[in-house]
């Protein structure tokens, strides 16, 4: 993987198109590593730095490593390995270990782990995190969380950008 600056994300992917092209945010807390898809996140600036929100779900099993860790990666895949995000969004880690089962090889980066196998990521430091709050918005997002509650936000400053060499 090749680093680039962080102004020049944009140009390897489409923030409004992230739905239609999902990936896998990974963390730990330096005891575990896992990871989920997520088809929803948000980039712009926050607090004057480049940024990215992950948003983790209460019932996810990741989201106990993610509210202890200091950084987390968003790894797009290549191509060939899209059938890793099915996986990681329908398996938890509280029924196996998906970094270890995925087939993919993880990158113990001395800031986030990540995937080699990735096509672009994007590295955040944990800046500030907060539950989201489904009355401050309509009915028909709030209808998202009726059941099983809501999503924790998780600010991250973008601090290194990861582009695969060809």
């Amino acid at each position: 993987m090749k680093e680039i600056p962080v102004k020049d994300l944009f140009s390897y992917i489409d923030p409004f198109s992230i739905h239609e092209d999902p990936a896998i945010a990974l963390a730990t807390d330096g005891k575990e590593t896992n990871g989920l898809t997520i088809g929803w996140a948000e980039y712009g600036v926050l607090w004057s730095k480049p940024a990215a929100t992950v948003y983790v779900h209460k019932t996810r099993y990741s989201k106990h490593i993610f509210d202890e860790a200091e950084y987390y990666a968003i790894c797009y895949l290549k191509p060939e390995h899209k059938n890793v995000l099915g996986y990681f969004g329908s398996v938890s880690g509280r029924d196996e270990n998906k970094i270890e089962k995925c087939g993919l090889t993880t990158v113990k980066d001395d800031l986030a782990p990540y995937f080699a196998e990735s096509r672009l990521v994007v590295i955040c430091r944990v800046m500030g995190k907060n539950d989201f709050d489904p009355a401050s918005v309509d009915a028909g997002v709030a209808g998202w969380y009726a059941r099983e509650g809501v999503h924790t936000l998780y600010h991250g400053e973008v601090v290194k950008v990861l582009i695969a060499e060809e």
